[in-house]
This record gives C-alpha cells, sequence and structure tokens, in this order.
C-alpha cells in the first residue's frame, strides 16, 4: 500500500474527529468493572465451593454506594463481561461427543439460576444503585457469560435484579458506545488471537441438527478440562493475574497436566500476548529487529519449545507434547506476522537478563540482514489492536456512527491497565486510549506472589494452597469523570486499609 493510499484511509476518520469535538461531552460519572465470575456458590456444608471466586458480596455493596455518592445518583456503571461464571458446572451437562458444541440454551438457564441463587445478595447490590438516583447499569456479556446472548437469560438476570428497564440493560451488540460516542467498551475475548473468541461474535450459536448450541470455543475447553480439576483442588489457580501464572503454579504442585488435548492452542496465545509488559519494560520505544521467517520455518516445532525461558518448567511440558504428537499446533498454523512477535518476545527476555548480568533463558531468532531490517519493524502489540481498534471503528461508521472513539476499554485479562496509546508510533491522526479494567475479584500478580512466597517462607508447590481469602482485598476499576471534551480515565483501587473501604492508587 503507498503512503498516499494509507493517508486517504484516515481521512474519514479526521474529518469525523474535527466535525464532533465541540459537540463531545458527558456530564454522568462513568465506571467500568469486569470478570466478577460470579459462580456456584457454597456447598452443603455452608463453606464456598472451590470454584467459587466472588465471595466478597459485603465489600461490593459497599463498592457500589460510593459510587452512588460519588457520581451525587447520576453514574452509568458498565459490567464489563463475565459477570457470571456459566462455564462452570456441578453437573454433567452440556457435554456432547462434537466438543465444539457447548449448551443449549434450557441447560444454560439451569446453570444460571443456580448462580443467581448464590449471588443474589450482589443483584440486590445491583438493583439498589440502579434505582438511586438516576443511576444506569449495563452489563455485557462477555466469554464466560456469553450465553446472556440468549434472550430467556437476559430476561432471568433482569428479573433477579428487578430494577425498571431503563436503569439495567443486558447489551447485546457485543460492547457498549456512550451516548456521544467517545467512549467504546467491550469485553475482549475477540481481540488478535485469543483462544476464547467466538466464530460469529456477538452471535455465539451454533445449530446442529436443527438445535441451537452455544459455540464452544477452545479456551472454555481448556477451562473444563484442566483448570475445573485443578481448582477443585487449589481454589486461587485462576486469581493469579496472567493465564499463564496460574497453570505454571499448578504444574510445579503436581508436576504435570494430565492429558490436554491441543495444548498448542494455549501455549501459542501465550507467547503472543502475555509477555506484553515485558516487552515495553525491557525493549521500551526501541524498534525491534526484523526477523527471519523463512529460517524459523525450516527450524520447525521446536521454535515454540525454543521460545520458553529454559528456567520455566512449561518448557519440559511443551517439549513432552511436541515429542509425542500432542501439541496440537504447527509451525505453519503461524502466519509470519504472530513469528515476529514471538520473536520480539524473546528478545524482550534475552535484554531483562543481559541487563541483570544474567545468562539469556532464551535465544535470539535469526535475523535478516541489516537493510532488511531496517525496511520495516513490526510491534507486535500495536499491530494487533491498531487492526482491532480500527475494525471496530469501521463498523459503528457503517451502522451510521459519525465520531470515532477516543477512549477504548476492555477487560478479559485480569491486568488492570491504566493507559496505552496503540497508534503512537503510527502516522495516524487518531490516537485512542486503551485501558483495562482488571478483575473485580481477589487477584494477585506474579510480583505481589513472589513477595507473598518471601514473607511466609512458600515455596513454588505450595503457593496454591492460598486461599482466596488470603490474597489482597483491593478490587480494580476504571473511572471516567464528567468531561466537556475528551474523556480522561483513571484506574483506581477499591481497597480496605485498617478496616476502611475506600478507593486508592495502587493495592500496596
Amino acid at each position: 500500500m503507498t503512503s498516499h493510499a494509507r493517508r486517504l484511509i484516515w481521512i474519514p476518520i479526521l474529518f469525523a474527529i474535527f466535525a464532533s469535538a465541540a459537540t463531545a461531552q458527558n456530564t454522568r460519572l462513568t465506571v467500568f468493572i469486569s470478570d466478577t465470575h460470579f459462580g456456584v456458590g457454597k456447598t452443603q456444608d455452608g463453606n464456598w465451593h472451590p470454584y467459587e471466586d466472588a465471595r466478597w458480596a459485603p465489600e461490593f455493596k459497599l463498592f457500589l454506594e460510593e459510587l452512588n455518592r460519588q457520581g451525587n445518583g447520576h453514574t452509568d456503571l458498565i459490567l464489563n463481561g463475565d459477570t457470571f461464571e456459566l462455564w462452570q458446572s456441578l453437573d454433567n451437562d452440556c457435554t456432547y461427543p462434537d466438543e465444539n458444541l457447548s449448551c443449549t440454551e434450557v441447560e444454560a438457564l439451569r446453570r444460571l439460576r443456580r448462580v443467581i441463587a448464590a449471588h443474589q445478595a450482589e443483584l440486590d447490590s445491583i438493583r439498589a444503585f440502579a434505582v438511586a438516583g438516576d443511576n444506569r447499569v449495563f452489563i455485557l456479556p462477555g466469554n464466560h457469560d456469553a450465553a446472556l446472548q440468549f434472550s430467556g437469560l437476559a430476561a432471568e438476570v433482569l428479573r433477579a435484579i428487578g430494577a425498571p428497564a431503563d436503569r439495567v440493560t443486558i447489551t447485546t451488540d457485543g460492547y457498549w458506545l456512550s451516548a456521544d460516542g467517545m467512549i467504546y467498551a467491550e469485553h475482549g475475548h475477540q481481540i488478535g488471537k485469543d483462544p476464547n473468541e467466538f466464530s460469529n461474535w456477538p452471535t455465539p450459536f451454533v445449530e446442529k441438527n436443527g438445535v441451537i448450541y452455544m459455540q464452544r470455543p477452545w479456551g472454555e475447553q481448556f477451562v473444563q478440562k484442566f483448570y475445573n480439576s485443578y481448582e477443585m483442588k487449589y481454589p486461587i489457580i485462576d486469581n493469579i493475574m496472567g493465564e499463564i501464572a496460574g497453570v505454571r503454579y499448578g504444574f510445579a504442585a503436581e508436576g504435570n497436566f494430565g492429558v490436554v488435548r491441543a495444548l498448542g492452542s494455549f501455549f501459542v496465545f501465550y507467547l503472543l500476548q502475555s509477555s506484553w509488559t515485558q516487552i515495553n519494560q525491557s525493549l521500551g520505544s526501541q524498534q525491534g529487529s526484523k526477523w527471519d521467517t523463512v529460517a524459523i520455518r525450516k527450524g520447525g516445532d521446536r521454535f515454540f519449545a525454543e521460545s520458553i525461558p529454559n528456567d520455566d518448567p512449561l518448557r519440559s511440558l511443551v517439549e513432552k507434547s511436541l515429542s509425542d504428537g500432542t501439541f496440537g499446533t504447527k509451525l505453519s498454523d503461524l502466519t509470519d506476522e504472530d513469528l515476529q512477535s514471538i520473536c520480539d518476545v524473546r528478545a524482550a527476555i534475552v535484554a531483562d537478563d543481559t541487563r541483570n548480568h544474567k545468562t539469556p533463558r532464551v535465544t535470539l531468532c535469526p535475523k535478516l540482514s541489516l537493510g532488511a531490517a531496517a525496511a520495516s519493524v513490526i510491534q507486535s502489540r500495536d499491530t494487533i489492536f491498531q487492526k482491532h481498534l480500527t475494525d471496530m471503528w469501521n463498523r459503528l461508521r457503517a451502522s451510521g456512527k459519525t465520531r470515532p472513539f477516543t477512549l477504548f476499554v476492555f477487560s478479559h485479562t485480569h491486568l488492570a491497565e491504566a493507559s496505552y496509546s496503540p497508534f503512537e508510533r503510527s502516522s495516524s491522526s487518531w490516537r485512542p486510549i486503551v485501558v483495562n479494567t482488571g478483575a473485580w475479584q481477589r487477584t494477585i500478580s506474579e510480583q505481589q506472589l513472589q513477595s507473598l512466597m518471601r514473607d511466609k517462607g512458600l515455596q513454588a508447590r505450595d503457593v496454591l494452597k492460598l486461599q482466596p481469602e488470603n490474597l489482597p482485598p483491593c478490587y480494580p476499576v476504571i473511572i471516567v469523570s464528567p468531561y466537556s471534551s475528551t474523556p480522561q480515565s483513571l484506574l483506581r483501587y477499591w481497597k480496605q486499609a485498617g478496616g476502611n473501604w475506600s478507593f486508592a492508587d495502587t493495592c500496596n
């Protein structure tokens, strides 16, 4: 594509920006949380079921009361996906010979009713918030509660909350857009090569022999084959931020993962997206190298194992899976852009180890000649988000929207992030800011976990013996104050300190 053609692409966006700048405004407080994962509740003996992550109804009630106070009854609260945990069940249901098929509407409704019964207290708090002043609540389905796209499930949730129809809405378009068009939010499971994506989102259904089923993405298969069995023994395994971290500690505790089909799908996601923060910290704004994808492909599928640090126990798992033919993914399944992205991660690891005077735990990928390297540089995360955000704006424009959003809010990864600008290094004049809500549950980062292990004298194999109640009482939230031109977001934390609850800048 010529530079002239690239400039033409952005002309409609520039016109829209200039034409709408004067009228953008929002007089309401706008708040985003996500991934509460209201689940199966308690067992018959009154103890929390190991599957249950949402054990915090009292602090959730206090949180909503404080939002109402700070917004003076004029707050829009967006529950940005995975409000309900509908991938986990105590029954042997939604299981079919075709592993791509999940629940029917009747089966999903049965799961939802158990969740509602277990979490009526939280739903009552949502109702109390929604009916106060002129507050409004918007519930977006995520990947774990995509079944809310069934009309019967959406109606069941609204009945359980019991607020007027104009106060609580289940948004089934796959996104939420502010009234002035400046803030766009979605759960985030459709971004990049995510193993949780649905083929035809926001329609997550498959019809077979006249019956409508939920599609079962690979991520759901992984949760049910790995996380469910491990969470029965280790309830915090999915409270460790970053999808790969819990898997790593599970391996340390058990020494193996049992049988997990198509493990490669998970590791491609891990290699492509789990180390963005590390890349930013290690490489900063420096341009990376242009990697020789032809030479990489000649090396074969060993590339997957070689891309995992040699001190990571997951490496031996990948090596075994490759050798016995159960990995399920081949190098030929990856695009050249994917290879460039993974090589960027490897370069970040090498840079970090070198800076800390350590022997590099991975090797660099082969580079192209200097001339070819100067021709173009793949910025992996930028590329993924530039494409996704441009696609989203084009869809909005095709539906009649005239203003490009300037703030993009997503969730899904459980990793809160205050501000990221994917177009910063591009020639585009459109510079939307990207923020991540994190998960509104008790989570812990690997850095915090390492500190906790030192304080308690824990080994890696002992980490998963902790309970969610042992984790910091701290919940992330994205807050956008009323604005007259451009929305500005702030990442805050609903945190307990000294027995009192209040908003803070960090969880430390």
